[in-house]
This record gives C-alpha cells, sequence and structure tokens, in this order.
C-alpha cells in the first residue's frame, strides 16, 4: 500500500502499478511525456553548484533519474548507460550529447550522495552530470519527463527510462529498460 503522505503528479498511475494492476500504465505516461518541452528546473550538481536544465540546450541530452540508495538496479542502469555513452561518444563525438542522472529519492540524494554514486558506478564522463534537487523541483521534473515511481519495501519501484531531450529542450524519445540495445538510443542522438 502506498503511504497516505505520498505525492507523485499522475499518482493514480503510479498507485495502479503499486497494486499490480497495469504494468502498461507507466509506460504510457512515460510515452505521454514526448513532444513536451524540458522546464528550466534548477537542481544542483554534485559539487553543490546551481544547474539550471536549460542551460544544456543546444545539444541532445539523456536523462536518467535513480535513487542513490538502491543497491540493485539503479547501479545496473547507471553502467549500462555508461556503456552506452561511451559508445555514442565514439560513434558521434566526445561533444555531440550531454547526459545527467538525477537522484529523486530528495531526503537522501544529496550531492555528496549522487558524487558518491558516480564514483561507485566509475563514470568519469566530463559531459555527464549527476544532479540532486529540492522536492517540489522534483515532483515537477518527474511529471515533466513522465517518470514514474512509488514507495516500496526495496525503497522505491520505478520504471527504467532514459529520456532524450532534443536540442531545442523537446522530449524527443524515452529508451526503456536495463540493458537496452545500443541503437535504439544511439541512432537518435
Amino acid at each position: 500500500e502506498i503511504a497516505p503522505d505520498w505525492r507523485h503528479p499522475g499518482g493514480e498511475t503510479a498507485r495502479a502499478l503499486a497494486r499490480g494492476d497495469d504494468a502498461d500504465a507507466a509506460v504510457a505516461t512515460s510515452q505521454a511525456a514526448i513532444g513536451r518541452p524540458l522546464g528550466d528546473h534548477v537542481l544542483t550538481d554534485s559539487e553543490g553548484q546551481t544547474v539550471k536544465l536549460a542551460d544544456y540546450r543546444g545539444r541532445p541530452l539523456l536523462i536518467s533519474m535513480i535513487f542513490t540508495s538502491c543497491y540493485h538496479v539503479c547501479p545496473a542502469i547507471t553502467q549500462h548507460l555508461d556503456f552506452a555513452v561511451k559508445a555514442g561518444r565514439e560513434a558521434l563525438g566526445a561533444d555531440s550529447f550531454q547526459v545527467i542522472t538525477v537522484g529523486f529519492d530528495t531526503p537522501v540524494d544529496t550531492p555528496e550522495a549522487m558524487r558518491q554514486f558516480a564514483r561507485k558506478q566509475g563514470v568519469e564522463d566530463p559531459n555527464w552530470a549527476f544532479l540532486s534537487g529540492s522536492a517540489e523541483t522534483m515532483a515537477a521534473l518527474v511529471e515533466n519527463v513522465g517518470f514514474v515511481h512509488f514507495p516500496s519495501p526495496r525503497g522505491f519501484d520505478h520504471i527504467n527510462q532514459v529520456t532524450l531531450v532534443d536540442r531545442d529542450g523537446v522530449i524527443y524519445r524515452q529508451v526503456y529498460g536495463g540493458a537496452f540495445e545500443l541503437p535504439g538510443l544511439i541512432e537518435p542522438l
């Protein structure tokens, strides 16, 4: 059962998923974000500096949502994304796109936690930032990109998605799974 104080934009979808009623609802929520402009959300990088998502316009942007206290799925997703990013950089050029990983568990995913998470996953890409934000900012970003998550005994259950934002700041595609096929991410870049 979902904790009564838990709030999520599109909460009915998440509640249905929590009951196991409709796993396809998460994908529908995610797909509905395609074509939306990415809001100018203000986050904090792993060094404590303020970052505006509008500053990423001009090159495609990949957004991955994780929670740092996850010990299985989120690290595996990040490591596979790192593999895909390296392949994309080799094919398209080192500065051809940017990547952000955002910690959605706001009480836990501090700049320091994000820095440690990046280090543990071995991510050393200079065009990849690990970001955190306030609860209000995170709620707005989660809704904006169509990311569905809800509390569970493991911490959270969530859709495994990478959101591809085009150079103009519009959500272009969602890529799903912890070990997605590389062309599904690299070709649209």
